[in-house]
């Protein structure tokens, strides 16, 4: 797989490199998300002992964790391959033997899926702190813990309540990629089929390399979606079984969210869960990154809430495939890829493209396309007293300025009329702001009309080929 992105990341790790003091930085995402290609471009032509935990006994991963440590005391190749490693007695005695090492020179340690490790031996933590605590001020170990499991690392290693807590001298929490680089993965792709394909699949680099530049994006969507033996069709199930302990309950939520409904006590009677227990259930979706909790951004209705699917991948499976089950699981994934081209899949981007503009918005600002400092971008949505209606805003975005950013996001294949204008100037006036700039992103292009009443109002006008994809 290519390495693209992660340049801040990068940034991070080779500023914390060069004090060649102590340095634990804590590194953690969900998996798949490209944790260790980032490590592992992070430690290219530096000393580095590279360890992965497994799903193991203590004893295993202290063998294995020996051998690590030996490969790099004997890189200079004077141990035959055939010759066993010798394994420590103990944890702390391997734990000392890599401080030892670091002493005089800058050293990394990496221990690759941390949770694992610290699970099979659970003084492991308490162990570490101590060493830590002994070494730390003489040492030039580069110390970095990396982990999956986002529960674990967030209150096991980060938390307060954990031995290390204090001990990490910076954190990493590795996302999935904005549509920008994930593009990056997309080379030769068409950006509008760029950004369906990122819509129905989200940002995590393995899942986006599931496109085949061969195929068309209907193609795509049969082989490598919906077709019952590809990896993304088993990939959403495999996710909750791996990650949370009772996953028919999480998918009963997960499915009532898809179907639409966002007030908990709906998602509550829908999935049959007890509406004290729900929040619960939320919390660790949210954990995972599936579920993002959604409130107006500004205005007096912020008590409203409502939950989404955050994971574009759980939100086009859950929207198509148990639907479509049957004929899917009989091998027509054509035939209903082909249904969702035609029928949905406009809709179904279109909400993936507000995502995609509120991404540009971010990377833009503070600059000539974006003249604010933002620092909230969200929706709205409330009442409109003159039209006696509900009514809802794309993207709202508060800048340090005063100024508040209104937008609205078409995908559809004609050009965007100037009704859509007309229509946010009324509804931003529903949103108290000191400032207004307005914005209309369109999938395709502008009408005259359009263009020129944004022209008299200032407003701001940006298509899909205005976005650098």
């Amino acid at each position: 797989m290519a390495f693209v992105g992660r340049e801040r990341e990068l940034e991070t790790l080779e500023r914390l490199y060069a004090t060649d003091m102590f340095q634990m930085p804590v590194v953690y995402g969900r998996r798949r998300v490209g944790k260790t290609s980032l490590i592992g471009k992070f430690v290219e032509g530096k000393p580095a002992v590279l360890f992965t935990a497994r799903e193991s006994s203590a004893k295993e991963n202290l063998t294995a964790l020996s051998r690590a440590v030996h490969e790099f005391v004997s890189a200079d190749g004077a141990r035959s391959l055939d010759t066993p490693a010798p394994v420590y007695a103990t944890f702390g005695e391997v734990i000392d033997q890599v401080f030892s090492l670091a002493k005089t020179q800058r050293i990394i340690f990496v221990i690759d899926e941390y949770p694992y490790l610290a699970q099979s031996y659970r003084p492991l933590s308490s162990l570490l702190q101590e060493k830590i605590d002994q070494a730390k001020e003489s040492s030039k170990l580069f110390l970095v813990l990396c982990g999956s499991s986002m529960s674990f690392m967030e209150h096991q290693v980060l938390g307060g309540k954990s031995p290390l807590y204090g001990r990490r001298t910076a954190q990493l929490k590795v996302e999935p990629f904005d549509v920008f680089d994930a593009k990056k993965l997309l080379e030769g792709v068409p950006a509008e089929d760029a950004v369906a394909w990122y819509g129905m699949v989200g940002g995590v680099p393995l899942y986006v390399e599931q496109h085949d530049r061969a195929l068309t994006l209907e193609e795509n969507i049969a082989e490598n979606i919906l077709r019952v033996d590809s990896f993304l069709f088993g990939e959403p199930e495999s996710y909750l079984q791996q990650e949370l302990r009772d996953p028919a309950m999480y998918n009963a939520v997960v499915q009532a969210i898809a179907s639409g409904i966002g007030k908990p006590v709906e998602i509550a009677d829908a999935a049959g869960i007890a509406s004290a227990a729900l929040a619960n259930y939320l919390k660790n979706l949210m954990e995972l990154g599936i579920v993002r909790k959604e409130q107006p951004v500004v205005g007096a209705n912020r008590k409203k809430v409502r939950y989404r699917l955050a994971d574009n991948l759980f939100r086009f499976w859950y929207r198509f495939v148990p639907r479509y089950l049957t004929p899917l699981q009989a091998g027509r994934a054509n035939e209903v890829a082909h249904l969702i081209a035609q029928r949905h899949l406009s809709t179904y981007v279109g909400a993936s493209f507000e995502g995609v503009c509120r991404q540009w918005l971010l990377r833009h600002m503070d600059g000539a396309l974006v003249p604010h400092l933002v620092l909230d971008a969200g929706s709205w949505w409330g009442n409109d007293p003159a039209l006696k209606e509900q009514a809802e805003i794309d993207i709202v975005a508060p800048c340090d300025d005063g100024t508040t950013i209104f937008a609205e996001c078409k995908w559809r294949n004609k050009p965007t009329d100037v009704d859509v204008l007309e229509t946010l100037e009324h509804r931003n006036t529903l949103v108290p702001a000191q400032k207004r700039s307005l914005y209309v992103f369109s999938k395709t292009f502008f009408t005259d009309a359009c263009r020129k009443r944004a022209a008299e109002t200032g407003a701001t006008l940006v298509s899909l080929s205005d976005m650098g994809l």
